[in-house]
């Protein structure tokens, strides 16, 4: 499977649309974990937790080939007088046909599956689905489990910031979506 039809396929077992750059992120993260499809889409460290350049560059792609709709909405000025705005997509009526096909294929199932496992673990909203990202991310580098103050300390070297109650939160979704070790 390569990243096009990874991405359409994630979108299209989103429902049709992602709401959000970070949770089309931490969407794409998730699921290629638990699908366990043959993709590496190179997700690394990043402000937001893990990051693909993979993702980001072919959103762009599908964009281009009008197979993926970006609307922008505006909500708001930041403290610095930056506009904020979150970035939607939506499949276009092309990218509905290329999805039409994949959801015969194994690989779809499988994402769609794990599109399931995560709504079914919480349905994080994007700050919280980025913040299990990040400690996921750091457990899978480390070959011992961690403590909740030593996911927090390894978060520290990353400059991510995780407030305990977030990281409750974190570590209870990731246990509810069965990726720990007991």
């Amino acid at each position: 499977m390569n990243a096009v039809d990874f991405l359409i396929s994630l979108v299209d077992a989103s429902g049709g649309s992602i709401q959000g750059r970070t949770l089309l992120q931490k969407r794409a993260y998730f699921a290629q974990l638990i699908a366990g499809v043959d993709i590496d889409l190179d997700f690394d460290a990043h402000f937001y937790g893990p990051y693909s350049p993979i993702v980001d560059n072919t959103v762009t792609n599908l964009k281009n080939l009008c197979f993926l709709q970006e609307s922008a909405i505006a909500y708001g000025v930041n403290n610095t007088g930056f506009e904020m705005k979150r970035y939607d997509y939506q499949l276009t009526p092309d990218g509905q046909e290329i999805a039409s096909k994949l959801r015969g294929t194994p690989e779809y199932t499988k994402i769609r599956e794990a599109v399931n496992r995560l709504s079914v673990a919480g349905n994080l909203n994007y700050m919280e689905l980025s913040v299990a990202a990040k400690a996921f991310f750091i457990l899978k580098r480390k070959k011992d489990g961690l403590s909740r103050e030593e996911i927090a300390a390894e978060a520290r070297k990353f400059d991510w910031n995780i407030p305990t109650t977030s990281l409750e939160t974190a570590v209870s979704f990731l246990d509810r979506l069965g990726v720990l070790r007991h």
